[in-house]
């Protein structure tokens, strides 16, 4: 069953935005994952700042299911006023390879408005496990089959890890949980041999009940530089990140720019920052064009690797 939970942030009385036409009425933001994650708290933070700029309020709405499909099924059937909104992930993009009968087209049904900021993909053992880097593993999973957890099925770190078994021939299989603090959770308790997530499990490795082997980024983690890209140890794989604002088709360029530009503030305040610190978010601007044409090259380099998942 379809959860749905909402948020609104008001904007302080300023008076901004009293003489534009656009917002005249509060604006729905659909997150497609479960309340309390990573994309959901960082979303109601730009909800916030972007609320700020624009003087209207926007209602954050929770629509998870189906790898955020659900939300973007959603968003593409809506009027393109500018009243309806979506975060865009990368599972909703390579979901249309990996799932049947799809209802959506993100090339042609979506109006791409910003991207915010990548996710960063590790690789992570619990702190007691005997491996301490990636060629522990990959030594280790050629001997014996692994288990290894992700936040499910065609997710980026499931298809950057199916593509290093690929590569180097380790033997692990997939066990695909809800929610990025599952797949922790369960690593944790020894459900697992090891993770490959989204940094969610920033705060694990923080109080050492994690350990980062590596990560699926074109360069090191700042907090975590200890951990080499898997570029540097011999694999040349970065994950695919997608963290933008999208709407239905059609939209009006203006509406795209105002939106643009107050979720572009947004990024800038301290409530962002830290929660992108927090959940281990890359920030990374682009603007409707630059987010187009990542979508699209998300999509064609990506798009074959999930479609094999259908197989």
């Amino acid at each position: 069953m379809l959860a749905l939970t909402g948020l609104l942030f008001t904007p302080a009385a300023s008076g901004a935005g009293k003489n534009d036409t656009y917002p005249d009425k509060p604006i729905q933001l659909v997150v497609g994952y479960g309340a309390g994650g990573g994309t959901d708290m960082c979303f109601r933070a730009l909800a916030q700042g972007a609320a700020e700029k624009l003087g209207q309020s926007i209602v954050v709405e929770n629509k998870p299911g189906a790898g955020s499909s659900l939300s973007i099924s959603y968003i593409a059937r809506q009027k393109p006023d500018g009243y309806t909104l979506a975060a865009l992930s990368t599972g909703a993009v390579l979901n249309q390879f990996l799932v049947k009968n799809i209802s959506y087209d993100v090339g042609k049904d979506l109006t791409p408005i910003a991207m915010m900021a990548q996710y960063q993909v590790g690789v992570l053992v619990r702190a007691d496990s005997p491996y301490h880097n990636v060629a522990d593993l990959i030594a280790a999973a050629k001997k014996k089959s692994m288990t290894y957890s992700t936040a499910g099925v065609g997710t980026p770190q499931h298809l950057a890890m199916e593509k290093l078994g690929g590569i180097t021939g380790g033997q692990w299989i997939h066990t695909p949980y809800k929610s990025g603090i599952e797949a922790s959770t369960g690593l944790m308790r020894g459900d697992v041999d090891f993770m490959t997530q989204t940094a969610e499990w920033a705060p694990y490795v923080r109080d050492k009940r994690l350990r980062l082997l590596a990560v699926f980024t074109n360069k090191r983690i700042d907090e975590f530089n200890q951990a080499p890209t898997m570029q540097e140890a011999g694999f040349d794989i970065v994950a695919p990140s997608i963290f933008g604002l999208v709407g239905p088709k059609g939209m009006d360029p203006a509406i795209v720019r105002k939106l643009d530009d107050a979720f572009h503030h947004a990024m800038s305040t301290s409530t962002f920052k830290n929660c992108a610190n927090q959940f281990g978010l890359m920030i990374d601007y682009r603007n409707a064009s630059d987010f187009a044409r990542h979508i699209d090259n998300t999509a064609v380099q990506w798009g074959p690797a999930a479609a094999e998942l259908k197989k």
